[in-house]
């Protein structure tokens, strides 16, 4: 099964001061969750920071987050585990409907919604707030780990 990954609110939390000053943090739990998700899924980047297809930018925020030394060295050898994906519009334009799959983001466009909704995927959509609860990526294992 493949799953979709957004990185902003989803991956990499805005909070406090962070927000303000336009800073991204590690959400709680990355490591590991990026762990599991490789080892379980076919991870791909569902996000506006990747639409043609080139992750150099996704990586470089998340060093950016992390900051410099061996943390750092372990989630960038996760993320190169993670494939790019192509969109011009919106996101789900990217979304391969032909496989099962499921989304992690915590704000899809309408666009994308829709387009969810047209090929009856809505539940393959995982809200995910890690703005608001920084360790929502635990919550997030275990739904997806009820889903199979």
């Amino acid at each position: 099964m493949r799953l979709y990954l957004d990185v902003d609110g989803t991956l990499l939390r805005r909070g406090g001061h962070a927000r303000l000053r336009g800073d991204l943090a590690p959400a709680l739990n990355l490591r590991p969750f990026l762990q599991w998700a490789t080892d379980r899924y076919d991870c791909a980047w569902l996000t506006s920071r990747n639409r043609d297809g080139n992750d150099d930018a996704i990586r470089t925020i998340f060093r950016h987050a992390i900051g410099p030394g061996d943390e750092a060295d372990a989630v960038d050898s996760l993320l190169a585990r993670i494939r790019p994906t192509r969109w011009d519009e919106y996101k789900a334009q990217a979304i391969d409907f032909t496989t099962p799959f499921l989304w992690l983001d915590d704000a899809p466009e309408e666009e994308s919604l829709a387009r969810l909704t047209q090929h009856g995927t809505m539940a393959s959509w995982v809200p995910i707030a890690v703005d608001q609860q920084p360790d929502d990526l635990r919550r997030v294992m275990k739904v997806l780990g009820k889903r199979g």
